[in-house]
């Protein structure tokens, strides 16, 4: 399939929610395929004013396949979870259907979505290619961390909770991670992301709360635009446990895949 161009943009807001929702790997492709798609109709993403609205588009069931869902298959039911998960959440979607023939998908992203993918005062900057890159239990995280927080002179983000600058949902409790479960889940991604970008990763268990037990996960990145002064990519405190992710093979970075940046119902 031929694209106008290859990289979209997500807002910081998006990436943040994202996260937070705990998306199932193919809900959180779903989502951010459709994103990169929308970017790609002669609409694209305006910035509507009184009554306006979006326009109903379509995909086909082939060309997600393309972009990194399931090949082996000619059914579309590898989509019938991700939209019943995406349409349950309001303030997305105006609309989101597979045709009755499977054979493409229709949607609409609703005002208010393209309000907050307006402000992109600070974004991450994805490639279609690593929509594909999206898979395990937290595969959505990582395409929306990873993009929005790679060009930071020293580059890190929170796997877990809530980023700087934003709240954690009424009656959140720390969690209390498993660290050995935690690495078999998320080794074999961050490896993938390694191997297909040059990033080296350092995860960090950190404990915050008032009782031992590892509370969040802080994942660093460093690349050859990365300044990380010497010592500080690994350093750590006594209580926290680290292990590091390194390419096992030689690959390029885009310097263009991002800008340095400054579940729950979307709104």
């Amino acid at each position: 399939m031929h694209y106008n161009h290859t990289k979209f943009r997500i807002s910081a807001y998006v990436a943040e929610f994202i996260k937070m929702a705990g998306f199932s790997a193919v809900t959180a492709k779903l989502f951010l395929a459709l994103i990169f798609l929308q970017d790609q109709t002669e609409e694209g993403w305006p910035m509507f004013e009184g009554d306006e609205g979006s326009q109903d588009h379509f995909v086909l069931v082939a060309e997600l396949r393309e972009l990194g869902f399931p090949s082996k298959t000619r059914s579309s039911r590898f989509l019938r979870k991700p939209v019943a998960e995406l349409v349950t959440i309001p303030g997305i979607f105006d609309h989101l259907e597979i045709a009755p023939n499977g054979r493409y998908l229709t949607w609409r992203f609703s005002a208010n979505f393209f309000d907050v993918m307006a402000d992109m005062e600070v974004y991450g900057l994805i490639d279609a290619s690593e929509i594909a890159l999206c898979q395990g239990k937290f595969g959505g995280s990582l395409l929306a961390q990873i993009p929005l927080h790679r060009k930071k002179r020293m580059s890190e983000f929170r796997l877990i909770g809530p980023s700087k600058g934003y709240k954690a949902q009424p009656g959140c409790v720390l969690p209390n991670l498993a660290p050995s479960q935690i690495e078999r889940q998320l080794r074999p991604l961050l490896q993938s992301w390694a191997d297909a970008t040059g990033l080296s990763f350092a995860v960090l268990f950190v404990q915050e709360g008032a009782l031992p037990g590892y509370t969040d996960v802080v994942i660093r990145m460093r690349h050859k635009e990365t300044h990380w002064p010497e010592g500080r990519f690994t350093k750590r405190s006594v209580a926290t446990r680290i292990w590091t992710v390194t390419p096992t093979r030689k690959a390029p970075v885009d310097d263009s895949a991002a800008i340095t940046p400054g579940g729950p119902a979307f709104f």
